[in-house]
């Protein structure tokens, strides 16, 4: 857009191009991504081996694609963040009734009064400290269900480097690369 608000007709809005690879580094992986263009078929994805991933079907459908390797990611989530959940709250001696993944806009993460916690399938993207940081932040609300001076200080009691965490979270959702953003 001008100064006046109209918009440039020589500026055209571009779409981030699809993935070559997609790093997951909550968890240590990197995955390359392979597109087989079939025209009539709906977007699917596939693993391949243990680091390769097959998106096939109407490669040139963007948005379909997208959905396709959304899905993808969110059986990915489903597969490892509970184990990981565990591992932390197994470290901390916090316990949690039952974990769901989900693709919330706008929170990592949440908890319910019975111990309920649900994480965005995002958490994927971040480095494996803040992913653990989230992780362990849902699990003391299991204790205290508020951001509370004791909510922070049980989250402290396990998080010696807070502070610092907290202030890197502020910028966390960068880590969510632009293909899956730009397409929600």
């Amino acid at each position: 857009l001008d100064e006046m608000g109209i918009p440039d007709p020589d500026v055209r809005a571009v779409r981030p191009t699809l993935p070559e690879s997609i790093p997951l580094p909550a968890l240590g992986e990197d995955w390359g991504v392979l597109y087989r263009y079939a025209p009539s078929g709906a977007a699917r994805v596939r693993e391949r081996s243990a680091s390769a991933i097959v998106l096939s079907g109407d490669c040139s459908d963007h948005p379909a694609c997208v959905a396709a390797l959304r899905r993808w990611l969110m059986r990915r989530a489903r597969q490892a963040l509970p184990e990981r959940l565990r591992e932390v709250a197994d470290e901390t001696g916090l316990a949690f009734s039952n974990v769901s993944i989900r693709g919330q806009r706008n929170r990592w993460g949440s908890c319910s009064a019975a111990g309920d916690i649900s994480l965005n399938y995002q958490l994927l993207f971040l480095p494996p400290h803040l992913a653990r940081h989230v992780l362990l932040h849902e699990l003391c609300h299991t204790v205290e269900l508020n951001h509370s001076s004791r909510f922070w200080k049980t989250v402290a009691r396990h998080e010696p480097g807070l502070d610092a965490l907290r202030e890197e979270m502020r910028r966390s959702w960068s880590h969510v690369p632009d293909w899956l953003t730009a397409a929600s």
